[in-house]
């Protein structure tokens, strides 16, 4: 992009003859073009400014969402700890399940563009919690807590999702890319200058506009393309939070899946796994 606003800025002083030959002979040619550059240029600097700083405070805001959607399900899955072993084990592993399904699934098809969401496993998570009777005021207590942090958790996703199409309006970007055509042709029509000055004076405007052009289109859609935010938040609250384990740590095979040493849930549960052992309270042997 950068390279595309200077190729187009030198290029124009290949006119820089004609126009010497049009307007060579007017003493007062090159303080209108001045002044022309001046109001322009100030009017355009001052939009740009304000749309790179406003897509830069949406892309600091999805972030946070984002970090805060993540922090939430660990709640959800801390939270199941709670509930007596069996039921904790189909909460926690179906929790875990989500989050990994995000990563690997969900998370690509966003970058896309595409709003997609296992909502099979978020209905196993709720009805895991809805449709479980608890035996005394502690477990009553317990599904509450996590009903409501499973609730918050519905609402940051939902916002995420209505994130992923938000951005900039087309027609902001045609009076951006028009304003940087006017105002590094405005330049074109300096005569009476030296050609390296000239070259500098305009090569300069137009690697400034392109650079900050760039980081519009960059911080624009910040859950799209390949300037999207990464998973870093997920994959943290996955490995510290979920107990899974990081690549190079050492792992443990259990029935329910892999962990570490440190944290051993037992009941890390894959998709058939958990599917089958839905209709039961009692954990396998």
């Amino acid at each position: 992009m950068v390279g595309g606003f200077l190729a187009f800025g030198l290029s124009g002083l290949l006119v820089r003859a004609r126009i010497r030959d049009w307007f060579g002979e007017d003493p007062e040619h090159n303080e209108r073009v001045k002044f022309l550059v001046e109001v322009v240029g100030g009017f355009y600097a001052l939009l740009i400014g304000l749309v790179a700083v406003g897509a830069y405070d949406h892309y600091v805001e999805v972030k946070k969402l984002v970090n805060e959607e993540a922090s939430q399900l660990t709640t959800v899955y801390r939270a199941g700890e709670a509930f007596p072993n069996s039921r904790r084990c189909r909460i926690q592993s179906q929790v875990r399940n989500y989050a990994e399904n995000v990563i690997n699934e969900v998370w690509p098809q966003q970058q896309r563009g595409e709003i997609v969401e296992d909502q099979g496993r978020l209905d196993a998570v709720f009805e895991s919690l809805m449709f479980y009777e608890p035996q005394n005021e502690e477990e009553s207590n317990a599904q509450s807590v996590t009903l409501e942090a499973f609730n918050d958790y519905n609402n940051l996703r939902r916002e995420r999702q209505g994130e992923v199409s938000i951005g900039l309006l087309p027609v902001l970007y045609l009076v951006l890319f028009g304003g940087a055509f006017v105002t590094i042709a405005a330049t074109w029509a300096l005569v009476g200058v030296r050609m390296i000055d000239h070259v500098a004076l305009t090569g300069l405007l137009s690697f400034f506009i392109g650079l900050f052009i760039t980081l519009i289109i960059a911080l624009d859609h910040p859950l799209q393309d390949s300037n999207a935010i990464d998973l870093t938040h997920w994959k943290v609250a996955l490995t510290q939070g979920m107990g899974v384990p990081p690549e190079g740590q050492e792992q443990i095979t259990t029935y329910f899946g892999v962990s570490s040493r440190e944290r051993v849930p037992g009941c890390l549960l894959d998709v058939a796994d958990y599917v089958s052992f839905a209709s039961s309270e009692q954990l396998p042997q």
